[in-house]
């Protein structure tokens, strides 16, 4: 038996989401046991009422290095989001608008959906100071990953990038947008370094132990809803202590122990 909406918005009620909530939610589908992607978007906006805005990813297949590097024109009426069947059913959505980003753009509907996306094309890291990233920390707005875990919580790379982690490249390249009315925008960026893998699960005891990350189901699913000032603030102060904290560590020996013979 599949969810009905009133269960989905009963389970995001007691996570925590409330009505006018800034929500950015990364997502997948299949283990909330919903009976299509529309359903959960429906949840989630009466969850949040007419006085909320709904924020998902909606970022273009590859990574953003790569994307950067060959000079990537992404047409931002027709790109298919890569971050799930819940992204790429909302982005289609009547009203849903999409910022300019080449690497990291983002889809939003409601009341502060134009404030949160303006500019983004302006940022040259896309993940950085003046992006909707930043812009829903400042509005004090909520991170719920719903099956999904903060292993795709793309607000850490915006914790990373302004708390000093050498996570950014120094180099300009050179991607473009096409903007909702067929002109293209070329938008220098300083993508992310490549080949540098994270840990970003190791937050999740220090975000729930804090208080800042409520943890239960929505649906089948696990979810987890973070209050992103405040993660910002944690978890920032301890990338200023130590600028490696969420990337992994690097065991140059490990390679030449697998390849050696076993006794």
């Amino acid at each position: 038996m599949k969810y009905d909406i009133d269960k989905l918005v009963h389970d995001l009620q007691v996570l925590g989401v409330k009505k006018g909530d800034t929500l950015l939610v990364h997502s997948g589908f299949r283990t909330i046991n919903a009976e299509n992607p529309l359903q959960v978007i429906e949840a989630l906006e009466q969850a949040i009422g007419s006085e909320g805005t709904l924020v998902m990813p909606s970022f273009p297949g590859g990574s953003e290095f790569m994307l950067a590097q060959a000079g990537t024109v992404v047409d931002i009426r027709n790109r298919k989001s890569d971050c799930g069947v819940i992204t790429e059913t909302f982005r289609k959505l009547p009203g849903v608008k999409r910022s300019l980003s080449p690497g990291h753009c983002m889809a939003a509907r409601g009341r502060k959906a134009a404030e949160i996306l303006a500019g983004h094309e302006k940022c040259c890291v896309s993940a950085g100071k003046g992006s909707p990233f930043e812009k829903i920390i400042d509005l004090h707005g909520k991170i719920l990953l719903i099956g999904t875990g903060n292993d795709h919580n793309t607000t850490l790379h915006y914790v990373e990038n302004t708390h000093g982690a050498p996570t950014v490249c120094a180099i300009w390249f050179y991607p473009s947008v096409i903007d909702e009315n067929g002109r293209q925008i070329l938008v220098p960026t300083f993508p992310h370094m490549p080949g540098m893998p994270r840990d970003y699960t190791k937050v999740d005891p220090i975000l729930t132990g804090a208080g800042l990350q409520i943890n239960g189901k929505v649906g089948d699913a696990e979810a987890r809803l973070i209050d992103a000032y405040q993660m910002n603030e944690l978890i920032g102060g301890m990338i200023e202590k130590d600028h490696t904290f969420l990337i992994k560590k690097f065991d140059p020996d490990a390679r030449i122990r697998s390849v050696l013979p076993t006794e």
